[in-house]
Formats: C-alpha cells, structure tokens, sequence
C-alpha cells in the first residue's frame, strides 16, 4: 500500500525517525519568530508517529488467515479483482437496481479465477447527500474449491467504497464540468506522484487519503451510452473504523483541531510540489509533470463561474430569510449583491503568493471521515466515540491551485458550530498556521518572509468570500431533494439528444448554455426545508457575516 518501504528492524525505523524530526526541529529553533511553537510541533509529531493500526495480535492473526485461506491480501491484487468484476459484469450502472431489487446481493460463477462471487451491494447515500455522486458499499465474498485436495475451501471478503454519478441530471452535470475525470487524475496522476516525490519524507499521504482499487470513465454519446459507467472505487473506510461526522451539527473543537491538523499536513505536501515546479527565474509553473498538468490546464467550476452560481441562488437566500422573518438580512443581501466584484477573489498561482498549493477543493464534513480513540485513551468522564484520533479526505472533484486559507475558511464556514468559531477562531488559524509552518520545514520547505501576521492579513482579505460560500452550502444543505427529483424527471423526458457535429457552446460557467439555464431555474425555484438547526447555523453565519462585511467596508 505505501511505496516507503519500512526498515526490518522496528528500533532502526524510530531511530531514523527521531533524527528526521530532530534535524526539523534544529531548523525551526533557529527562526526566533517559531520557538514558542516547538513543543506543539513536538506534539504534532507524537501524534502522527504514533498514529493507530493494528494491534499485532491482530495482524498476526491476518496474516495466519491469509496464508490459510489465500485471500486476496495486497493493493495490487485488491485493484486486479475489483477492475475485472466491474468490467466484466458492468455492475457500475447496476448498482442502485441491486441494492433495491437484490438485497441479498447476486452471484457470479462465470468467472473461474475467482472462483464463485457473491456480491451485496448496499446504498451509502441518498439523494442530495452528494452534489454529484451517488455511493455504494460492495461487499463481495469469493469462494474457492481446490477439487484436487479435500474440505480445501478458500473464502475471501472484500469491500469497496464506490462513487457512481448521480441521477440523469447531475449526471451531465458532472460530465460537462468534468468532475469525476479530475476526481479519477488526482487519486491515479498527482497521489502517486506525491508519493515518488516524497517518498523519504516523513509525512505519509497514505495517512491522509484512501487507496484508490479502480476508475473508469464513461463518456455520454447521443444514442450510446449515458455516464452511468463511470466509477470509482475506494478503499471502504467505514470497515477500518472510520465515520463521518453530524454534517447538520457540524464540528466541534476536537474534530476542528483533528481537520486542521490533517489539512497542514496534506497542504505542505502539495505546496513542497508546487515550489518545485516553479521557475526559479520567472515564478511560473513551467516544469509540472504531464501527469498533473491537468491542475493548469483545465479549469474548475470556481475559475468559470463563481459569481454566476451565487447571482442565480440570490432568489432562494432572499425567500429564506423573509421565511425567517429578518427583513433586515433581505436588506442587507439587496445590497451585497451589488458587491460581489469586491468580494470574490478567486484563486491563482500569482494571489497565492508564496503559500501556493494544491487545494482539497472542497473540504467540509461530509468530505472527511474520522477514526475515533479507543477507551484506553480517555480521561474520567469522557466518550471514546467523541475524540478524533486521524481523518482520511475523500472527493476531491475541484482540486486547483490555490491558497491554503481557501480551504481552512471554506472548512470553517460550512462545518463548524457557531460558538466554536466565536470561541476559537483566531487560536485554531493560529495553530493552523503553526502545524503547517513545522510540516514544511520537516519538508526543507521555508516561507521566508511570510509570517503569521501575512497569514492573518490573507485571512481578512479571503474571509469574506468563503463565509459567503459557507451560506451557500449550508443553503444547499436546506434545500429540499424534491426539487432534485422534479430536475431529474425533467431531464428523462426530454429523451436522448440528436447527434451533431457543431460544438457545445459554453456559458459563463463552462457548461453548455442549455445546462447553464437548468441550472439557474433550478437554483431561483429552490425551497429551503424546515430543519431548524441548518436554519438557525445559517441565520448566525448571515449575522457573523453581514457584521465582518460592515467592518470591511469601513476599513476600505
């Protein structure tokens, strides 16, 4: 699973270790400005070196098994099988119809190097969950008879996490703005890159994403094939003891730090691989690998159409809080709408500056899933279930370049408890900073100038569009799945479209121009639902916001 391959002798491993980050924390000392924060990189590292696994009673155990039943044991072996069932029997497209119609799961006996397959397939979403995607666990169990040696039956079970698009009409919206290729060229193209790039380093990206077992992508041809073939299938998190979180709760303190943690980590990581591939004489990306061009090349839904997609959600925001009987925010909205070429800043290489990386793109709490201290780590009176010990990140569908800052404030503004981010806003930027400062420099990285104060200055000038985009996703988490179920009718009986030979126009927000008018109507006859505590987060994140744009007119 990790190309790092680990000394024989586990002394030797925390001995090397130990130097790595004694050679990081020599560095950091040297820097007046970062002293005070050498006992919570000490803390950092602790926590990342001792991160859970399993126990070795169970992993002796795995492998006695293994060894007895030969089961399919390595990721690559994990890829092979999953690639030739998914491609052979085409189950990607059938995997809604198995989980309502089969729900014992189908068997396969058809293929013999396998042996005889039952798969169980069951729903992980609903509709509206996911923008874009729907997702499934599949559980199949392979079970082998050796015919030549007596009672010498292999059983095998295998799980994945897959991701299929949704409905027909998210389906083409995906499609026109390629989501899932970009989704598919981050977890095949720029991980495994990553991973050759920092292979000696000691920040293991598998720590932070799962593996990735198989991709396909199916293009829609008029009269063809319709984008239901497209797939991903990931490593099932849920059955190594991960969770989501409450996405309509939203983060506590514990699960902030956890996320922030977790983020530095996989930011100094991909901001070590945009610095070298720099131009030391022109500051531009001219030496990126082809496999990750694709991060310059092609643009996502935030460079298109930003401000497009928040005009056409004004209508909704506006019954929304007249529902809620606040004229002043109706007011207040009114005349933001006007502002919006002053408030959005949209992310590029050159107003990154030089904390320019990859971005996850989307990280809020329904795009990270937790794994959670065993009883044997908690104090008198508190719930082992509640203290995060290490989060992966999934669906990285508008990964960019960008500045960290987009992604911590985005995660901040969607994900968190209101009096979290009253409380402790400033301190967890802080420690936000202080871990990503430490991780660099582990990686030989440093910010030269850049300092905490910069930081804070980005922070004021960004935090303003990403509490806007917190009001628009917590607005699209009240909205009602009828309204996506009424779409996707619609997009049924409109039938399969003629084929032509004239390219598809584009709109302001890179999509077809007739897609780009669904789209709108959908978002102008939107109809927030009634659960009262996504209502009351958002009235208080309208609040917190209309407050922090007064203060940054008046400063302007």
């Amino acid at each position: 699973m990790n190309p790092i391959a680990a000394p024989e002798d586990e002394g030797q491993a925390i001995e090397i270790q130990e130097k790595k980050e004694a050679q990081g924390l020599q560095s950091i000392c040297k820097r007046k400005e970062t002293c005070a924060d050498v006992h919570l990189i000490r803390l950092i590292l602790h926590r990342y070196r001792y991160r859970p696994s399993s126990s070795p009673l169970d992993s002796t155990t795995t492998r006695v098994e293994d060894k007895k039943q030969g089961e399919i044991k390595n990721l690559k072996q994990k890829q092979l099988f999953w690639a030739a069932l998914f491609e052979e029997k085409k189950l990607a497209s059938q995997l809604a119809s198995i989980a309502t119609k089969h729900v014992e799961g189908i068997t396969y006996d058809d293929m013999p190097q396998y042996g005889q397959i039952h798969v169980k397939v069951e729903s992980d979403s609903t509709l509206g969950d996911n923008f874009q995607s729907d997702t499934f666990i599949v559980t199949a169990q392979l079970t082998r008879t050796n015919n030549t040696v007596k009672d010498d039956t292999c059983i095998s079970t295998l799980s994945t996490f897959v991701k299929v698009p949704s409905n027909s009409f998210l389906r083409q919206a995906a499609y026109e703005m390629r989501t899932h290729p970009r989704e598919i060229s981050m977890y095949h193209n720029l991980f495994r890159l990553l991973r050759e790039v920092h292979e000696d380093e000691p920040i293991p990206l598998d720590d932070l994403i799962p593996d990735v077992y198989y991709s396909h992508i199916e293009d829609i041809i008029a009269g063809e094939t319709d984008g239901s073939g497209t797939s991903t299938l990931l490593e099932n998190l849920k059955a190594e003891g991960y969770l989501m979180a409450d996405k309509v709760e939203g983060a506590d303190l514990r699960h902030c730090h956890m996320a922030l943690t977790s983020l530095a980590h996989y930011h100094a990581l991909t901001l070590s691989a945009v610095r070298k591939w720099k131009d030391p004489a022109t500051g531009k990306l001219s030496q990126v690998p082809s496999c990750a061009k694709f991060l310059v090349e092609e643009k996502t839904f935030y460079e298109y159409g930003m401000e497009k997609y928040i005009k056409n959600s004004f209508k909704c925001f506006l019954d929304f809080v007249q529902k809620e009987e606040r004229p002043d925010l109706g007011e207040w909205l009114a005349e933001l709408i006007q502002r919006l070429p002053e408030i959005i800043l949209v992310d590029t290489l050159e107003s990154s500056g030089p904390l320019a990386c990859i971005l996850h793109g989307d990280y809020w709490i329904n795009n990270m899933l937790f794994k959670y201290h065993d009883e044997s780590h908690t104090q008198v009176g508190e719930e082992s279930s509640s203290i995060p010990l290490c989060l992966k990140m999934i669906n990285f569908q508008v990964s960019r370049i960008g500045h960290p800052l987009s992604d911590v404030l985005y995660f901040f503004y969607t994900s968190t408890k209101p009096e979290t981010r009253e409380k402790h806003m400033l301190v967890l930027l802080r420690y936000y900073f202080g871990t990503l400062d430490a991780n660099l420099l582990l990686l030989g990285v440093s910010l030269d100038d850049y300092t905490w104060q910069d930081f804070l200055a980005d922070y004021k000038k960004r935090s303003l569009m990403w509490m806007f985009m917190g009001v628009m996703v917590l607005s699209g988490l009240l909205k009602s799945v009828s309204n996506l179920q009424d779409l996707d009718a619609e997009e049924k009986l409109k039938g399969p479209k003629p084929e032509t030979n004239m390219e598809t126009i584009k709109g302001e927000m890179g999509i077809s121009l007739e897609m780009e008018e669904t789209m709108k109507n959908m978002m102008v006859s939107y109809e927030l639902s009634d659960s009262s505590t996504l209502s009351e987060s958002l009235i208080k994140l309208m609040d917190e916001y209309e407050l922090q744009l007064e203060n940054y007119f008046r400063i302007q």
